[in-house]
């Protein structure tokens, strides 16, 4: 009972540091990132030939009693006649025994600009509001638990809310073959103290990009098959994170493997090797449907103690118009909907080259 009691006691005092000292100021992830598209860069809302909706659950390290809970639900249109795209993104992550909830909506704007016959650039902008919020009668301090009484930590907790606002920016670049995104992320630095101090959200920067070494398509059986390599790295403060991993798409199936970690250069808070999991990941695609599960193995310190993570997606791709894309206006966004730029959804075409057209 003694041991139970002492890892409950030190997972609360684990959030408490995090709330208090800022180390919990490092966003949420995704390792199914291309199946979370706005969260990895505005310049993919928009990025299918019409309206997509997208679902995401990820429960991180389950074998740690209400460690990380996330759940995302975004939705986002293309409008040819603009050449623009619109997005709305609504997250919200739960951690801990203190039920601390950080809730994240977002609005996105991207515009897609045709500058070659095969190549593509989306700049994109994001506004968003944000909200953290805990559960201070939950918080046990040890203080209180060795007197028995009252804990002068409670002194120090003013609010039980910090809201803010925030904005974001991207660009991505793409041909049929390859593509290259940069996000920048918490431009604004808002405040996010519970303690009526100065706490800034640190800035975030991603880079992520792959290639499509080749796609081949069956004519005997309707369906594609492809191989795809990518990368994303982050930088968020002190803290540096880069997965690589390749696709198999063989109709209706695709299978993912990725490593997650920087082992050559290690992160500057703690002197360890960076590395934190090997993904892998599986999805299913029928008609305009994709349903995919991944699994964390963890390859940290933590080790098999945290039960690694499970993540679940779900998109739905619907009011598709895609003579868009056979008629070579606009080429598909290789990272969608699976790693291979052209698939033909509807089987009635291919991209083709067409002559340079801005608007």
């Amino acid at each position: 009972m003694q041991s139970i009691f002492m890892r409950k006691q030190g997972l609360i005092l684990l959030f408490i540091n995090f709330v208090l000292t800022g180390a919990g100021a490092q966003d949420l992830h995704f390792s199914q990132f291309y199946a979370s598209p706005l969260y990895l860069s505005p310049s993919l809302a928009g990025a299918t030939d019409g309206a997509r909706l997208v679902l995401n659950y990820r429960n991180q390290w389950p074998g740690i009693e209400k460690a990380f809970s996330t759940y995302a639900v975004s939705f986002d249109n293309y409008f040819n006649a603009f050449n623009s795209g619109l997005g709305l993104q609504l997250i919200q992550d739960k951690a801990g025994t203190a039920g601390l909830t950080t809730t994240h909506a977002a609005l996105q704007y991207s515009y897609n600009i045709q500058i070659s016959e095969e190549w593509q650039v989306v700049p994109a902008i994001q506004f968003a509001y944000g909200n953290r919020a805990i559960d201070f009668s939950k918080l046990r301090f040890a203080d209180e638990q060795i007197g028995g009484g009252a804990s002068g930590s409670w002194d120090q907790l003013s609010n039980e809310q910090a809201q803010y606002v925030d904005f974001a920016s991207s660009v991505l670049f793409y041909s049929p073959f390859m593509w290259l995104g940069i996000t920048a992320d918490h431009l604004a630095t808002p405040n996010y103290s519970f303690l009526g101090e100065e706490m800034q959200l640190p800035g975030k920067y991603i880079l992520f990009g792959g290639i499509n070494f080749w796609t081949e398509k069956r004519r005997r059986i309707k369906g594609d098959r492809s191989f795809s390599g990518t990368f994303r790295i982050q930088r968020q403060q002190n803290f540096n994170q880069a997965d690589v991993g390749a696709y198999w798409f063989n109709d209706p199936l695709e299978v993912g493997v990725w490593y997650r970690g920087l082992p050559l250069l290690n992160n500057e808070v703690e002197n360890k090797i960076n590395q934190d999991a090997v993904v892998v990941s599986l999805s299913y695609r029928h008609g305009n449907v994709r349903f995919g599960y991944s699994y964390d193995i963890t390859i940290s310190g933590l080790g098999w103690r945290s039960a690694g993570a499970h993540e679940l997606s779900l998109i739905y791709e619907f009011n598709q118009n895609f003579r868009i894309r056979n008629r070579g206006r606009r080429p598909a966004v290789p990272c969608q909907p699976s790693s291979n730029p052209l698939i033909d959804q509807d089987n009635t075409g291919k991209y083709r080259k067409k002559p340079k057209r801005i608007f």
